[in-house]
């Protein structure tokens, strides 16, 4: 799945494809499993992720505040969460790019990764 930029496409600007994820994200949940583990983030801008939990469960976190600045080094994320569960208005994100800043989850929605990369191909095969 190309999430970001592919090769020989131009790269898409962070307001595009935060209106291209949100065109496919659900209505907002309180709160979603995590057993303090992921399978893999994608930071859409500085204030939304896209977090993978299972290999087909894609969850877009939307922070209070533009609070994420991802550095080029191997970035990293630290989520907090309580009783196995991200709670919208609870739990934080924190980056290894800024030491001690941490950002509210504010809204949690699922992603419909499955229409999303159907989406994709059809798009490319034009």
């Amino acid at each position: 799945v190309c999430l970001t930029s592919c090769a020989g496409m131009p790269r898409e600007t962070d307001a595009a494809r935060l209106a291209r994820v949100m065109s496919f994200a659900g209505a907002p949940v309180g709160s979603i499993p995590y057993i303090g583990h992921d399978r893999g983030f994608d930071v859409v801008d500085d204030q939304h992720i896209l977090l993978t939990t299972r290999p087909r469960q894609v969850w877009l976190l939307e922070l209070m505040g533009p609070c994420l600045r991802m550095d080029a080094a191997s970035p990293s994320l630290q989520i907090s969460s309580m009783g196995g569960r991200i709670s919208a208005g609870l739990d934080r994100v924190s980056s290894n790019s800024q030491p001690g800043m941490t950002c509210i989850v504010k809204r949690i929605r699922p992603v419909d990764l499955q229409a999303m990369n159907a989406a994709h191909t059809a798009g490319a095969a034009r």
